[in-house]
């Protein structure tokens, strides 16, 4: 259980909810949030936004359980279970992160962590939203080239080219393009899968995906993979 510090509005849809949950997490993984008892039935699983004084989330308002979530105010309850997952690997000198709304979510922190093992790293941050939204007012406090663009496909404006490493997170077709462009221009390319799930701890198997190494559950083997190991996600 742990506290609400503050509930932060974003832009149209998004806010971020600071908790005063104090544990060890790394950049890419996730909680299972639940501020209600009985429904709905599942938990809601959410991106690490930041780790400040507790560990902090954006999220976007999208069905009863975030709308739940956007009503919390300071001091309420909240029911956070995790760590969980996998994590992204921070100590590079170069990368581009590419994410399609909420997608966003998980560079925050990531962008920290680089900055702080790498200070001199090059970071670009590709930015997906639509028409009336303002995800960028979310990244306003880190270090990095932000591109933006709002509409139409991301891949349009991505420097493949000059892009040996790309970490991507969002909608599933958007992270396709980038997959398959990536092997285009020979990029590396990590995945973070927005898999519904129901447990988080793989024992429902309803977050499953396929690779060349057979079935992996996302929220175990994942949520971050290879995107030339996925085969159908």
């Amino acid at each position: 259980m742990a506290k609400i510090i503050e509930n932060i509005d974003v832009c149209k849809d998004y806010f971020i909810l600071r908790t005063d949950l104090d544990v060890k997490v790394y950049p890419g993984q996730f909680f299972m949030l639940r501020a209600w008892e009985n429904y709905p039935t599942l938990s809601r699983p959410i991106s690490v936004y930041d780790k400040t004084d507790g560990v902090d989330f954006l999220i976007e308002r999208k069905g009863e359980g975030t709308e739940i979530l956007e009503k919390l105010e300071k001091g309420d309850d909240i029911k956070l279970f995790g760590p969980l997952g996998n994590s992204f690997y921070a100590n590079v000198d170069e990368v581009a992160l590419v994410g399609g709304g909420v997608g966003v979510a998980p560079f925050h922190y990531l962008i920290k962590e680089i900055k702080r093992l790498k200070p001199d790293s090059k970071i670009t941050l590709y930015i997906g939203e639509r028409e009336e939204l303002e995800l960028e007012n979310s990244f306003l406090d880190v270090n990095c080239d932000i591109k933006i663009k709002k509409g139409g496909f991301i891949t349009d404006i991505i420097d493949f080219e000059n892009h040996p490493l790309i970490y991507v997170c969002g909608p599933e077709i958007m992270m396709k393009k980038v997959v398959e462009l990536g092997k285009v221009y020979d990029c590396k390319t990590y995945v973070s899968l927005e898999k519904r799930m129901g447990c988080g701890i793989g024992a429902c198997l309803s977050c499953s995906v396929d690779t060349k190494n057979g079935r992996r559950r996302s929220c175990k083997e994942g949520p971050i993979f290879k995107g030339s190991d996925l085969i159908d996600f």
